[in-house]
């Protein structure tokens, strides 16, 4: 039987998930933890997404910390599902933590880092101020406190070793349900919708006059340097507005408008990676020709900014799809409009056997696309580039 030992970095894993089973249900002392927003001298309960240039905290620490075998700094934010903290085990509890009242850490620094980790993913300022946003919060609470832990014992677990063909035991540590000290809050306030929304690298900013209808997200795109999407639910249907980036100046350009072209003409997409991958199978159904729009790109200009555009559309499978693309020096820009018909199927009679019926909420028609070409404009005008 081999004997391993659990590392370090087994052990966080195994912390980090007690933290969030028990932390809610654990004994909290009368000490709370302080928030110090950019330079103050003073506590603060609540803050501004605006204003916010650093975010300090002091976490009290209890007497007996000796005892512990584990320590943790953690916070708790009311917009995720995990908290970002700090971790001592037994050897940094005796170097860094004992014989001291608080521990001081930055949650966010000047210079955009932090202190603070979830696991090995490191905290960042859009934790606070764009995925909280993204999520349609006005504001977002976050909870700092310290936990201790303790072993307790121990037991083995077993699993099978494919590259040697067979089984291999390691020792687990058990932990106790911890110990919690010091909680304490702060409230952030969200930057509203209005005041504009933006991709990770800023290149593109939307900013809206009426955004009450609408949410967006941003990612990283496989092979683009960044997207963001768009939601618009104004009218009873629902349009999907993608912007992509991609750098490599006019290589890039030609190799993007090659793929619309290759996803329009029904053909399986080619070169680089964006949303209009939901268009693979636009060669089946029925398509939908539309005068001056499909099958061959314009020049528009929209809010000063040029664009080659496309448009496609399949009455069977039911969507209308829109295409934009600009290049901004280095930059290929490109934007997708998505909207698919809302339908239901019905049943004829009371039998199944009777067959169903296809029933349309929104449908295709030429005034309806028009009414979304309208939507697609309102976004664009909206929309400026660095």
């Amino acid at each position: 039987m081999l004997f391993v030992k659990t590392n370090k970095k087994e052990m966080k894993k195994i912390l980090f998930i007690a933290v969030i089973l028990n932390c809610v249900s654990l004994f909290v002392n009368a000490q709370e933890s302080k928030f110090y927003v950019n330079k103050a001298t003073v506590t603060s309960a609540d803050c501004d997404c605006k204003t916010i240039k650093s975010i300090k905290v002091t976490i009290p620490l209890p007497s007996g910390l000796a005892a512990f075998d584990s320590y943790l700094l953690f916070i708790n934010l009311s917009s995720l599902d995990v908290p970002t903290y700090i971790s001592f085990d037994k050897k940094d509890i005796a170097a860094k933590l004992v014989g001291k009242k608080e521990y001081i850490a930055y949650l966010l620094k000047e210079d955009g880092t932090s202190d603070f980790t979830f696991d090995d993913v490191a905290f960042s300022k859009k934790d606070l101020c764009s995925t909280p946003r993204m999520w349609g919060m006005t504001e977002m609470v976050m909870e700092a406190s310290g936990a201790g832990y303790k072993i307790i014992g121990s037991h083995w677990e077993d699993k099978w070793n494919e590259y040697y063909k067979k089984w291999e035991s390691t020792k687990i540590d058990d932990w106790d349900e911890g110990v919690s000290y010091g909680s304490g809050s702060l409230t952030i306030k969200q930057a509203p919708l209005s005041d504009g929304f933006s991709d990770l690298s800023e290149i593109i900013t939307v900013k809206a006059e009426n955004t009450d209808s609408c949410s967006y997200s941003v990612s990283e795109e496989v092979d683009a340097n960044g997207s963001l999407s768009i939601i618009d639910n104004s009218q009873e249907f629902k349009t999907d507005i993608y912007y992509g980036i991609w750098s490599g100046g006019e290589n890039s350009y030609n190799i993007v408008k090659q793929s619309v072209l290759s996803s329009v003409g029904g053909k399986y997409q080619i070169g680089p990676v964006h949303n209009f991958y939901e268009l693979y199978g636009m060669g089946n159904g029925e398509e939908k020709v539309l005068p001056g729009k499909s099958n061959v790109f314009k020049n528009v200009t929209i809010n000063g900014t040029s664009y080659e555009t496309i448009s496609h559309c399949r009455t069977k499978t039911g969507f209308y799809a829109t295409f934009y693309i600009t290049r901004l020096g280095d930059y290929t820009i490109l934007i997708t409009s998505l909207t698919n018909e809302i339908f239901e199927f019905k049943a004829k009679g009371l039998s199944l056997m009777d067959g169903k019926v296809l029933i349309y909420q929104f449908e295709l028609t030429d005034k309806n696309i028009e009414r979304i070409d309208l939507i697609n404009e309102k976004w664009l005008n909206a929309t400026t580039y660095k």
